[in-house]
């Protein structure tokens, strides 16, 4: 997969969308570069459910905030891997919600994912004013959350999928994302015999969730030239991005945001 071309503010790295960008819809991909936190959560971890220090993820926290002038905290969700999506609204601002996208049309309102390898997708609808922030592991890719995001914009915001911009950030790629038997098969359900989505190799297959989300978000009824493609292996560039496969599942998790002005 391609070399990443990091931006960097307040010593924070991160890329950015192009489509997003023309928007002027403040977003990121953040690195895990420009933190607080010590290894194996070195250094711009978001996430608090391991041994990293509270202290850490909150002046992790100050520094995303310093750097992109975001006044609230980004709203996220307790990601569990299925294709549930999560409504941001003031009746539901205090929530913990276990889902693995959320959305919102609340101005000022940031929201974000966690990933360490699975699909950070976001989402803008310039015409009703809301966005959505995806997390797509394999099981959420071949359960179509992108897919089922969308459809959950157009029932609650009046979204019509030809508008949305989708960008999709760095996340494992086809070059490090083997699978078995089990995991293709539910791949080829889900999108057949497509090989931008699954190759056969000489022991099995190779997986390309970014293609696969890119193939749910055209069934969706985005225009494919409103959909932005990272195509940054975060295991290949574990230096800028956290792995869970590369680091044997003990690291920390980078954060993608996109906020309403």
């Amino acid at each position: 997969m391609n070399e990443p071309q990091m931006q960097n503010t307040n010593g924070i790295k991160y890329i950015s969308s192009n489509l997003l960008e023309r928007t002027g819809v403040v977003h990121a991909f953040l690195s895990r570069v420009g933190g607080a936190s010590s290894t194996p959560f070195d250094t711009l971890n978001f996430d608090g459910r391991d041994t990293d220090k509270k202290e850490n993820i909150a002046e992790n926290n100050l520094r995303l905030a310093r750097a992109f002038g975001i006044t609230a905290p980004v709203a996220t969700v307790n990601q569990v891997h299925g294709n549930s999506v999560f409504l941001l609204d003031p009746s539901t601002v205090d929530a913990k919600a276990e889902a693995d996208a959320i959305i919102t049309s609340m101005k000022g309102a940031a929201v974000g994912v966690l990933t360490a390898d699975c699909v950070p997708i976001l989402v803008l609808d310039p015409v009703q004013k809301a966005v959505a922030a995806i997390h797509a592991g394999w099981k959420g890719t071949v359960r179509l959350i992108a897919k089922e995001t969308v459809e959950a914009m157009r029932a609650n915001f009046n979204s019509d999928a030809k508008d949305l911009v989708a960008a999709i950030g760095p996340h494992i790629g086809p070059c490090c994302y083997s699978v078995g038997t089990e995991v293709a098969d539910e791949f080829r359900r889900s999108f057949g015999e497509n090989p931008a989505c699954l190759k056969p190799t000489g022991e099995g297959a190779s997986a390309d969730l970014g293609e696969a989300n890119v193939s749910a978000l055209l069934s969706a009824g985005l225009k494919k030239e409103n959909i932005s493609f990272e195509p940054v292996c975060t295991s290949c560039n574990n230096g800028l991005f956290f792995s869970y496969r590369k680091e044997n599942g003990r690291t920390g998790r980078q954060l993608s945001f996109i906020a309403l002005r």
